[in-house]
C-alpha cells in the first residue's frame, strides 16, 4: 500500500509552493470546463433551434437560367407554379410536397406595420413545420381554405409588435400584452381576422425567415387575390431513409426537364436541403467546442509545470529518506508510484475546486433572465452546461496531466541509490 500519511507530510513541507500549485490547477479546471460548458451550451441551443421549424425539410425554389437554352435565355428567371408541388409530391422519395407563397404586401394595426412579408401556405404547414399555438387560438383548416377566408395567424413577436401598446426595445423583445384573436388587421387594403398566435419558436421557416416574426394566411386566400401568380417556393419533407442528395438531384431534373431548361445549369432550380445544412453547422459547433477545449487543456499544461517544479523539490528534500527506503527493500516501482500519487492527490484537490466553482457559476449564468432577447432566443437560449461528458473529459485531462507532470521527477527519485542518498546534504 501507499504511504498515504507520509505522502500528505511531504505535501505540508511545500505547502506555499503547493497552494500555489493547487491554485493554478482549479484555475485551469475553471477554464477548461467553463469553456466546455460554454461551448455544450451553445450547440445545444443552436441545434435545438435549427431542428425547428424547417430543419427536416428541403426548400425548392426557381433560379435564373446561366445559359441560353430552349426557351430560356441567359438571365431570365424561372417561376414555379402550385402544379409544380403536386408533380414533385408524386416522387416515390417524397411524403409530401407544399406550395408556399408571399404576399407582396405587410401586415398592419393601426399605425403599426409587420417588418416581413406574410407568408400563404396550406394547412398541413402547421405539422410539416411543427408550428405550436398559445391556447384560445388555432391553425386555419380545410374549411377556411376551401371558402378562401380571410384569416392570418401571427409569430410570437409579430404579435408583440403589433399589439403591444408600447413598443419593445430591439434587445428586450417583450411579451405579448393582449390576446389578438379576433382582432382585425389587414394585409395591404385587404381586412384579416386574427385567429390564432403562435407560441415562441426559435426556428426558421421558408429560407431563413425567423418563425416568431412570420405572418400565416391560407394559400387559396392569397390565390384569390392573386391568380396565375408565380408561387415563391416548395417546402418537401422526404420519407424516413430516403436519399436526401438523390432527392435533391432527381428534383432538378424533373423540373429542368418540364421546363426544358439545360439539365447542366446549376442555378435555374435552387434546391437547399436544410437537414444536410444542420449537419455542416453540427460539424462547426462541434470545432468549436474543441478549439475551446484546447484552450483550457494548454493553459491546463502550464498549470502542471508547477506541479512539476513542487515534485523536483519534494524529491529533492526527501532524497536521504528513498534511499533508507530503498536499502531496506522499496523497488523503483513503489518510489515511482510514491510520486505519482502525490501529482495526482494535487491535480486532485485543483480539480476539485476547479469544479466546484465552474459548478456554481454555471448555476449563476443560468439564473440570468434573458428570456425575451431576440438574439438570445434565436440561438435557442443557450444555458452552459456541465454535462458528464464535460464532467468527464475534465478527470481524464486531469489524469493525463498528472501523470505526465510527474514523471520525470517521479523516475528521478526512482534512480536514487543508498550511497546518493547519504552523500546527499
Amino acid at each position: 500500500m501507499l504511504p498515504i500519511r507520509q505522502i500528505m507530510q511531504e505535501m505540508a513541507a511545500e505547502k506555499l509552493r503547493l497552494s500555489l500549485t493547487i491554485l493554478a490547477v482549479a484555475w485551469s479546471t475553471l477554464c477548461i470546463a467553463g469553456l466546455l460548458a460554454v461551448g455544450e451550451g451553445i450547440r445545444s441551443g443552436i441545434v435545438r433551434t435549427i431542428q425547428n421549424g424547417n430543419g427536416n425539410l428541403i426548400h425548392v425554389s426557381g433560379g435564373y437560367a446561366t445559359q441560353t437554352h430552349g426557351r430560356f435565355h441567359e438571365g431570365q428567371a424561372l417561376s414555379l407554379t402550385e402544379q409544380d408541388s403536386q408533380a414533385l409530391a408524386a416522387l416515390p422519395m417524397v411524403k409530401r410536397a407544399l406550395p408556399s407563397a408571399e404576399w407582396q404586401e405587410r401586415i398592419t394595426f393601426a399605425d403599426k406595420r409587420s417588418w416581413m412579408m406574410p407568408y400563404a401556405v396550406k394547412s398541413e404547414y402547421q405539422a410539416m413545420n411543427k408550428l405550436r399555438l398559445l391556447p384560445g387560438g388555432r391553425w386555419f383548416n380545410p374549411v377556411d381554405e376551401t371558402q378562401q377566408r380571410k384569416v392570418v395567424v401571427l409569430g410570437y413577436q409579430l404579435a408583440v409588435q403589433l399589439f403591444n401598446q408600447q413598443e419593445g426595445d430591439w434587445f428586450s423583445g417583450g411579451e405579448l400584452e393582449q390576446d389578438p384573436v379576433g382582432q382585425i388587421a389587414k394585409i395591404g387594403a385587404h381586412e384579416f381576422t386574427v385567429i390564432g398566435v403562435l407560441a415562441k419558436n426559435s426556428g426558421n421557416i421558408e429560407q431563413g425567415s425567423p418563425i416568431d416574426d412570420s405572418g400565416f394566411t391560407p394559400f387559396s386566400t392569397w390565390q384569390r387575390f392573386h391568380p396565375n401568380q408565380a408561387i415563391s417556393g416548395i417546402n418537401l419533407e422526404p420519407r424516413v431513409g430516403s436519399d436526401r442528395q438523390a432527392l435533391a438531384a432527381t428534383v432538378q431534373q424533373v423540373l429542368k426537364r418540364k421546363y426544358a431548361a439545360s439539365l447542366q445549369d446549376q442555378q435555374i432550380v435552387m434546391v437547399q436541403d436544410h437537414f444536410l445544412s444542420q449537419k455542416s453547422m453540427q460539424q462547426f459547433l462541434l470545432r468549436l467546442q474543441s478549439f475551446l477545449g484546447i484552450i483550457g487543456f494548454i493553459t491546463l499544461a502550464v498549470a502542471s509545470l508547477g506541479i512539476t517544479n513542487v515534485m523536483f523539490a519534494t524529491v529533492k528534500r526527501a532524497t536521504r529518506d528513498i534511499g533508507v527506503r530503498m536499502a531496506v527493500g522499496a523497488t523503483p516501482n513503489t518510489i515511482r508510484c510514491h510520486y505519482l500519487a502525490q501529482s495526482l492527490i494535487t491535480m486532485g484537490m485543483g480539480g476539485i475546486a476547479g469544479l466546484g466553482v465552474t459548478f456554481a457559476m454555471v448555476r449563476l449564468l443560468a439564473a440570468i433572465p434573458l428570456q425575451g432577447n431576440p438574439i438570445y432566443d434565436h440561438l435557442g437560449q443557450p444555458v452552459p452546461e456541465l454535462s458528464l461528458s464535460v464532467i468527464a473529459i475534465v478527470i481524464v485531462t486531469l489524469t493525463v496531466m498528472g501523470i505526465v507532470a510527474a514523471w520525470l521527477p517521479a523516475n528521478h527519485a526512482a534512480k536514487v541509490t543508498p550511497l546518493q542518498a547519504l552523500q546527499s546534504e
